[in-house]
């Protein structure tokens, strides 16, 4: 409860996250992590296919891998207002961010980590520290910045429509 209340208080304040103000979703730990967001405004139909001889057909997709390839032309749709968040962390950094359709069916090598559903703002605040955390790998910085443009969601375009604006 503290935490959440911490949380609320930075928002309402305005105030910058570091990565460490995002231990709300406990990403700090090695492996791979999920979260579905509740928010209206947010969706992703992005899952993953595979093409043979031109035929396209929707697979689970492989976390471990180099090569998947993504569609999101609606056969995954989910339910209005949810999306699902993957993560991989290593040494504290994340090191692969997937946002897809909630109903979009994963594979990896190792356990996922599921942190349940989780609030916009709890989303926001985890994307944030990424963000803007310049201790982060470019990389990771700009990872997170590519799945909140691919959530659609109303909080994400207003962030970085603010962050636009500051440039």
């Amino acid at each position: 409860m503290r935490a959440f209340n911490l949380l609320l208080c930075c928002a309402l304040l305005g105030a910058v996250w570091s990565s460490e103000a995002a231990d709300v979703l406990a990403t700090k730990a090695d492996g791979w992590h999920t979260w579905q967001v509740d928010e209206s405004g947010a969706s992703s139909e992005m899952c993953c296919y595979s093409w043979d001889s031109g035929k396209r057909t929707r697979g689970s997709c492989n976390l471990d891998g180099r090569n998947m390839s993504f569609s999101n032309d609606g056969d995954c749709s989910a339910a209005p207002g949810t999306l699902q968040v993957y993560a991989q962390i290593r040494n504290g950094q994340p090191e692969s961010i997937h946002v897809l359709s909630s109903n979009c069916s994963v594979a990896t090598k190792t356990s996922i980590v599921n942190h349940g559903t989780v609030t916009s703002e709890e989303n926001m605040s985890w994307f944030r520290g990424v963000i803007e955390d310049p201790s982060m790998d470019q990389d990771a910085r700009e990872m997170a910045l590519f799945a909140l443009v691919l959530s659609a969601s109303d909080a994400a375009y207003d962030y970085i429509d603010r962050l636009l604006s500051q440039n």
